[in-house]
């Protein structure tokens, strides 16, 4: 089973041990890094050795809402929950608008429903890493097509002058609808590694 990387960040040493009882209940391969300070925070995120993070949304040294904007910087894709006892709904309404993945009051059943909610997250990160693979294969796909098509229609074009006003129009046509779709395609490819690499 992969091991599943926890971030857990609570100022309350009580909440966190029955966090971690609740989660290790259902998970057996786990691995919780505790964060009780600001550094631990920064370094955590600096290193990014976590699949998900757990956080409480009123902490002594900072709020749930600013764990979640420095997550969601490094990297948009992480799971982000708030597990808290002090929020509200206008709190809960704004997280989500920021990324947040999902909201749980700590009350008599939510050490019971944290684990859902990690599962839940987890999934749905594997399931857009798989819609995102599967849109930039027939992206790809498609851009080869457009591709063919784009130096088909010019070969045409340019053996066109002996044809008819008529069949010089329709190729300029297909060339120029094919090369404005390539166009527009290109913003949807995926960045080219050595391209990347060599622009930073």
């Amino acid at each position: 089973m992969t091991q599943i990387r926890i971030l857990l960040i609570d100022d309350n040493p009580g909440d966190r041990a029955l966090a971690i009882r609740a989660l290790k209940q259902t998970f057996s391969n786990l691995q919780i890094q505790e964060v009780l300070d600001q550094g631990g925070l920064n370094r955590a995120i600096r290193e990014k050795n976590f699949d998900l993070v757990v956080t409480d949304f009123q902490i002594r040294w900072t709020t749930g809402i600013d764990v979640l904007l420095a997550i969601k910087e490094k990297d948009p894709t992480l799971p982000v929950i708030m597990f808290t006892n002090t929020g509200t709904e206008e709190i809960a309404v704004e997280a989500m608008k920021l990324g947040l993945d999902d909201y749980i009051l700590k009350r008599s059943d939510a050490y019971a429903r944290l684990p859902a909610a990690v599962s839940r997250s987890l999934e749905n990160v594997r399931i857009r890493a798989e819609l995102e693979r599967y849109t930039n294969i027939r992206v790809h796909d498609l851009n080869e097509a457009l591709q063919t098509i784009l130096s088909l229609s010019s070969r045409l074009l340019e053996r066109s002058t002996s044809r008819s006003q008529a069949d010089q129009t329709d190729f300029q046509q297909i060339y120029r609808a094919a090369q404005t779709a390539s166009e527009l395609l290109q913003d949807l490819l995926p960045e080219n590694p050595s391209h990347k690499s060599s622009n930073s």
